[in-house]
């Protein structure tokens, strides 16, 4: 039995926030009572070390156990969907991911998510996307800053809630960062990098991902599913 583990920005879908609107400066506003100044590129980041960069680079330093974090983290969904209802953030799906993932599920393997965002936050986007209905467990960003550490968690979800004792030789993580390349690899979980988000091809082959391909278009997805099946 497989699992394979799918990253969410830039993997399954793409999104788009209205001119002045930043769910982030309003967490930070709310719990910290400070805006975000400055965004930096956190591309690949868990939801909660992307908070502690930008809190950071707008000068305040939080530490890592500040129970403020916890509270930041659950208010982050309800925000997510309340802006996609309100027209202030839109989603659309990745070009071509949607029918591999049904070609995946049609043939038994198990699709999970591994992400840095947080549960409430990943739901409200791929419910908007049309795609949460997919995915059968998951890891989510809220609890660490270091993504590597999802991997284990989405196994042992995963493993719960299907009953199969997954090995890591049967586990594949589909993500578009160097970051997600580095959790796989740290996590002894295989790397399908797709060049869907803003890491091209061959930025994302220098850091030697399992398997590469610029995008999910016929031919590159026929290719991932073959290489899905390999033992």
């Amino acid at each position: 039995m497989k699992l394979v583990l799918f990253d969410i920005d830039g993997i399954l879908l793409y999104k788009k926030r209205a001119s002045g609107y930043n769910e982030w400066d309003i967490i930070a506003k709310k719990h910290f009572g400070t805006g975000i100044t400055t965004m930096g590129y956190v591309s690949g980041f868990t939801d909660r070390r992307v908070l502690l960069e930008r809190l950071k680079n707008s000068g305040l330093k939080i530490r890592a156990s500040d129970k403020r974090l916890d509270r930041a983290m659950r208010d982050l969904g309800p925000e997510i969907a309340r802006a996609i209802r309100t027209g202030r953030l839109a989603v659309r799906k990745v070009p071509g991911v949607e029918k591999l993932a049904r070609k995946l599920a049609a043939e038994g393997l198990i699709l999970g998510l591994l992400t840095g965002n947080v549960y409430g936050k990943a739901r409200a986007k791929l419910r908007a996307a049309g795609l949460w209905e997919y995915f059968k467990a998951g890891a989510f960003g809220a609890s660490t800053t270091d993504r590597s550490k999802l991997v284990a968690i989405a196994m042992r979800d995963a493993g719960r809630k299907t009953g199969v004792r997954f090995r890591k030789g049967d586990v594949f993580l589909i993500g578009d960062t160097a970051k997600d390349i580095e959790a796989a690899r740290k996590g002894g979980v295989r790397i399908i990098a797709v060049a869907t988000g803003h890491e091209s091809l061959e930025q994302l082959k220098k850091e030697k991902p399992d398997y590469a391909f610029k995008d999910f278009s016929g031919a590159n997805a026929a290719k991932i599913v073959e290489a899905l099946r390999r033992p």
